[in-house]
């Protein structure tokens, strides 16, 4: 199973954002600067998450992006689902409907049972219980990777 870069990266944007929340709204270039992604990658992700509800945008002087709900609030399920349009593993466990060979698919309950398992345990994941695990250190230096 493969997380794109798209959660990868919209998670650590996410968890930055979380990390210095009490510190007012946070600027793409400096979330891009310290974990060695692309600001232009960056400001594709906030889109999605935008639009979801889950960052908002701050104008002006002091702007930059702010989490729109406190940390243990969002889920890493909602994450996953702004970034992915859903976690599903693939479509049959999500919408039987879309595979003619889903009325007798014994491997589509093997799906859906991996599929229940991955749900449950994002939902049980808050970005605020993420943003404490692991160090608070920058990415290490070196070249900054690419989307």
């Amino acid at each position: 199973m493969k997380i794109s870069t798209r959660s990868r990266y919209g998670l650590r944007l996410l968890i930055e954002l979380a990390r210095r929340g009490g510190g007012g709204p946070v600027l793409l270039s400096e979330i891009a600067g310290s974990q060695r992604i692309s600001e232009k990658y960056l400001s594709r992700l906030v889109i999605s998450l935008r639009g979801s509800g889950l960052v908002r945008s701050v104008r002006g002087a002091h702007g930059g992006y702010v989490l729109a709900r406190p940390p243990g609030e969002i889920s890493l399920r909602e994450i996953i689902d702004s970034l992915e349009g859903g976690p599903y593993i693939i479509r049959c466990a999500d919408d039987p409907a879309s595979c003619p060979a889903s009325p007798g698919c014994a491997a589509r309950s093997v799906w859906g049972g991996l599929e229940k398992a991955m749900r449950d345990y994002c939902e049980s994941l808050t970005l605020g219980e993420i943003a404490r695990r692991g160090s608070l250190r920058p990415v290490k230096a070196g070249p900054k990777e690419r989307a």
